[in-house]
């Protein structure tokens, strides 16, 4: 077994559930361990798993191996008998739903009359049945329950294959000349590869017919381990083993296959310098990971090993036997990280490598034999002759380090990760004492036994936030008293310029307690989950009431929705799930730019949260995406807007506080970066199931977006309750702070959308809107995730008309403009073309726009009686903001005539020029010529630049003839007498 591929191809039912379940950090321990019982020797040499699915599916493995005379595990009578030396064994065990134990399901031998057989391997297919190999001698039978046995026949020791039902049937068997199996692998069509002793690897199909071989290409070498990528983009088999010129003189190769013909792409050498002595390499286990970077085991005793001639990063400084975990660039085999599974600190220590698996993460799970002291994350490994899991995320980074203890000789030959939250250990165990995996005793045995221990949380395991408000108190040191007590720092946070120094930890509840006796403040780090539910898009609401009623609340149902067009561009900070953008969909709407989607993960979380599996974890932020600015269903189509994306649910259904802190707090750094002057909103939908205030970190994150940052934070009030949104978080930041906006959710009849919360600060729409899925259809969505959607997509209106707002400035434009409907104040769009429509959406000024630039004159006027110039470009402040629109701290065009003749004749003239989107409406065209500011524009000329006369109302064809960035470009034409020959001069003046 090679598990780095099995976790790829689980059946996909499976896949979906386990991702969708909040799969995020939570601490993992030994829970369970069985040994095998009855009078014989036994070892599993190989084991898979699969996780529960809720409660209607239980946790299963499956392990394999060898045993002599009797075997029997766990408390299930059955027990069999061996047929001459060792025998084959298959095991599976499966845990109760209810009480947490594992029990055995069944057991199935290979029996061998006239030797060995041994089961070394054992892979999961895409349809859920079981491939083992090994090894035989002369002959063997597979029992059938209602049919004739299985007969293999070899010639001395012989390879075989077997496949079994997972309910515990064998269905076929054949032989494998030519080799010794070792490992095998299975892609997602169900090919099985194999590698061993005699060839470098080989191919059957599903039935076990030969593809292709490879045979060994050189004597001294020994294939070990194979692996097998997945999909269209990972087309490579890899296989890694052992060559040498003696045996004090070993290195490890690892070779890189062509899938479809199995033809050699690369090989890499990993060895240490033969100074002074020769180093002694050995292979211990080969992945893919979801990425296609391949993990490759390796245990050395040299302090200088290198990877295709590049030294390792990771080294030693003791002379022991370490493990080391490389990461190896698919492309190339080029070393790309690597990482020490432990360092010495007493020289003599001796560390083997057996075998690994990687989950769906990514994250690499090393099963280890070690004697003698070792420090990981910090933290002192004592080992005598004891087994450990070793885990290191998918950027490398140490998370655990699970060993057994004990005076027996425990080996951990596999290790099998069903999930972030299961994992299973098996291997052999043998002593006169007790063997504790972790407080669970292996009972003691003069002979070997085999073993399987359970890996899973602790059921008073809970994350908590860490806040360090003391600027004299180290995180580092916090983060080592986490690793001497072994919880799991899961993220930290350390800016303490924004005031804002955390770290979030997985923790038991004595660990917790330790580290509150210590002084340190400790805090839930609750889950969060999206506040909308798809519902069904042919029922339940008028088709496209929402948006209807963010023009009017009163109806009665016109049918249609009008939004403004907006120029200035805004920036959206959806803080949500992912977006699939795959569909084309958004694509529709040309003022939509999505610019960037940023996983916000911690230790152990995806670096792709989709990595090849469920989509739909996408869902939520795509269909918020729609309703905010997505064709045919988005309340700001006409608004220029800019999305950045943080996607806070790396790994499933639920997230917690801690993501949203990091996720506002990077985004708070990239609109500093970016978009320090244009308007911006964070929306942020989703909200705790339990009651609690929200966190001191999380307050001064969104302090600092409001004040130093100054984007507008709207946040859903909540689902699943009726209760106050103030009692939640973070629905509780609208009650608290001016420029947090809580929005609710109604439904057409302007009340209360049932079971979900009250008090907001607005209302919106919130029962089946319209939204488009991931593929880019119709669907619904009810909750306050969706009325925040619309709410955030009304904000941006706003801001994008007047983009002076401050934050607490746009809650109160959007709280004085509110449509009041049933005693709620409902989100108000004008319809541009109705009365008061400008009026309504107005709170543009200069005062307002010097203040959101950090202009030193609210009035443009210097001391010296001078219009003032911030930038020095030669435009006036006062000409930036009436007719460019632009950014007066920003050097731009060099000054040039804003009014310039573009046509000319001999009766007539032509002239444009250009005036501030912001400041334009359709009216400034017609008398009294008002701007959207109440300033008004007038035209004016003279023969003599002394004396001017306004002509505004004299001019012909006053009218918009383009864009030009953020300024509108105005024309008008002027009669000319050609008879009169005196010079004529115009000029543009805009006046309170």
């Amino acid at each position: 077994m090679i598990a780095a591929t099995r976790s790829t191809f689980l059946m996909a039912t499976t896949l979906v559930v386990v991702l969708t379940t909040g799969a995020h950090a939570q601490l993992i321990r030994y829970q369970a361990a069985l040994r095998s019982l009855a009078n014989g020797a036994a070892t599993f040499r190989s084991v898979e798993a699969l996780p529960a699915v809720g409660r209607e599916v239980a946790a299963r493995a499956f392990a394999a191996g060898a045993y002599s005379r009797q075997f029997r595990i766990g408390t299930d009578a059955r027990t069999v008998v061996s047929q001459n030396g060792e025998d084959g064994i298959l095991v599976a065990i499966e845990q109760d739903t209810d009480t947490k134990n594992w029990e055995t399901e069944w057991l199935l031998t290979v029996d061998c009359p006239g030797g060995d057989a041994i089961i070394n391997d054992i892979a999961i297919r895409p349809d859920g049945r079981l491939v083992v190999g090994g090894t035989f001698f002369n002959l063997a039978s597979l029992q059938q329950t209602q049919q004739q046995s299985i007969a293999l026949t070899g010639n001395g020791q012989t390879s075989f294959l077997a496949l079994a039902e997972p309910t515990g049937e064998w269905l076929a068997a054949r032989s494998i000349p030519g080799m010794e199996l070792r490992a095998l692998a299975i892609d997602d069509e169900g090919s099985v590869f194999v590698t061993g002793p005699g060839i470098l690897a080989r191919r059957y199909d599903a039935g076990f017919q030969e593809i292709w071989n490879i045979p060994e290409p050189a004597d001294g070498l020994s294939s070990e381990y194979i692996a097998v990528g997945n999909g269209r983009t990972q087309p490579f088999v890899y296989v890694q083993g052992t060559f040498g010129q003696g045996a004090d003189d070993q290195d490890v190769f690892v070779t890189q296959l062509g899938k479809e013909a199995g033809n050699r792409l690369w090989n890499i050498e990993i060895r240490s310098n033969d100074t002074p002595t020769p180093g002694q390499e050995q292979a211990g286990g080969i992945g893919v990971g979801p990425q296609g970077v391949v993990r490759a085991a390796v245990s050395s005793d040299g302090s200088d090993l290198a990877s295709g001639g590049v030294l390792l990063r990771d080294t030693p400084t003791t002379a022991s036997r370490h493990g080391h975990l490389l990461f190896l660039d698919p492309t190339e085999g080029r070393l790309r990280n690597d990482r020490l599974l432990g360092a010495s600190t007493e020289p003599g220590g001796i560390m083997d490598t057996y075998n690994l698996d990687i989950d769906y993460a990514g994250n690499t799970y090393v099963a280890i034999g070690f004697t003698g002291s070792y420090s990981f994350k910090g933290a002192i490994q004592q080992g005598e002759e004891d087994a450990a899991v070793v885990v290191v995320d998918s950027l490398g980074i140490p998370m655990r380090f699970l060993d057994s203890n004990g005076n027996a000789n425990a080996t951990g030959f596999d290790v099998a990760a069903a999930g972030r939250d299961l994992q299973l250990l098996v291997g052999s165990v043998q002593g006169t004492t007790d063997e504790l995996f972790g407080v669970r005793p292996v009972a003691p045995s003069v002979e070997r036994k085999a073993y399987l221990a359970v890996l899973d949380p602790p059921a008073d395991q809970q994350s908590y936030i860490i806040n360090l408000p003391d600027p004299d108190q180290e995180v580092s040191a916090v983060v080592q008293s986490i690793h001497q007590l072994e919880g799991e720092v899961y993220r930290v946070i350390n800016n303490p310029d924004r005031n804002l120094r955390l770290i979030s930890a997985d923790l038991t509840t004595e660990q917790a307690g330790e580290l509150a006796q210590a002084g340190i403040s400790l805090e839930v780090d609750r889950e969060l989950v999206p506040n909308g539910q798809v519902g069904d898009p042919t029922g339940g609401a008028p088709a496209g009431w929402a948006l209807e009623t963010l023009n009017n609340a009163f109806g009665p149902a016109s049918g249609t929705y009008c939004y403004p067009e907006t120029c200035r561009q805004t920036v959206l900070y959806l803080i949500d799930t992912g977006i699939d953008t795959s569909s084309g969909y958004f694509d529709g709407n040309p003022n939509l730019e999505i610019s960037e989607s940023i996983v916000v993960r911690a230790t152990g979380d995806p670096l792709d949260p989709l990595s090849g599996y469920d989509p739909m974890i996408f869902e939520h932020g795509t269909e918020m995406l729609s309703m905010i600015a997505g064709p045919d269903y988005g309340a700001a189509l006409g608004t220029p807007i800019k999305v950045v994306n943080y996607n806070i649910y790396p790994d499933g259904n639920t997230t917690t506080i801690s993501a949203l802190i990091e996720a506002v707090s990077r985004a708070n750094t990239h609109k500093s970066l970016n978009h320090s002057y244009d308007p911006a909103t964070f929306c942020i939908a989703s909200s705790s199931n339990t009651p609690g205030s929200s966190p001191a970190g999380l307050e001064s994150t969104i302090d600092y977006t409001l004040t130093n940052v100054y984007a507008t934070v709207l946040v859903s009030a909540g689902n699943n309750s009726n209760n106050s949104a103030a009692d939640y978080t973070p629905s509780d930041l609208g009650v608290t702070r001016k420029g947090v906006i809580c929005v609710g959710a109604t439904n057409p009849a302007n009340g209360r959308v049932p079971n979900t919360r009250t008090d907001p600060d607005l209302w919106a729409p919130g029962l089946n809107v319209e939204a488009a899925d991931i593929n880019g259809n119709l669907t619904t969505m009810t909750g306050t995730s969706a009325s925040t959607a619309l709410a955030t997509g009304a904000a941006l209106i706003y801001l994008s008309l007047n983009p002076v707002l401050t934050p607490a400035d746009a809650e109160t434009a959007l709280d004085l403009s509110a449509q009041v409907a049933g005693g709620k104040r409902i989100v108000f769009v004008p319809d541009p073309s109705a009365p008061g429509a400008a009026e309504a959406l107005n709170y543009m000024d200069y005062a307002s726009w010097a203040f959101w630039y950090g202009l030193d004159s609210s009035d443009g006027i210097a001391p010296n009686g001078m219009d003032t110039d911030q930038d020095g470009d030669g435009w006036s402040d006062k000409e930036e903001y009436f007719f460019l629109g632009s950014d007066p701290n920003l050097a731009g065009i060099p000054r040039t005539q804003n009014l310039t003749m573009v046509a000319s004749s001999q009766s007539s003239a032509s002239f444009e020029f250009s005036l501030s989107c912001l400041l334009y409406q359709n009216s400034t065209l017609s008398a009294p010529y008002r701007l959207r500011d109440g300033t008004t524009l007038s035209i004016r000329k003279s023969s003599d630049l002394q004396t001017w006369v306004d002509c505004t109302d004299e001019v012909q064809n006053l009218q918009k003839t383009g864009e030009e960035e953020s300024a509108v470009i105005i024309r008008f034409d002027s009669d000319i007498d050609p008879l009169v020959k005196t010079r004529c001069f115009y000029q543009i003046l805009v006046h309170p």
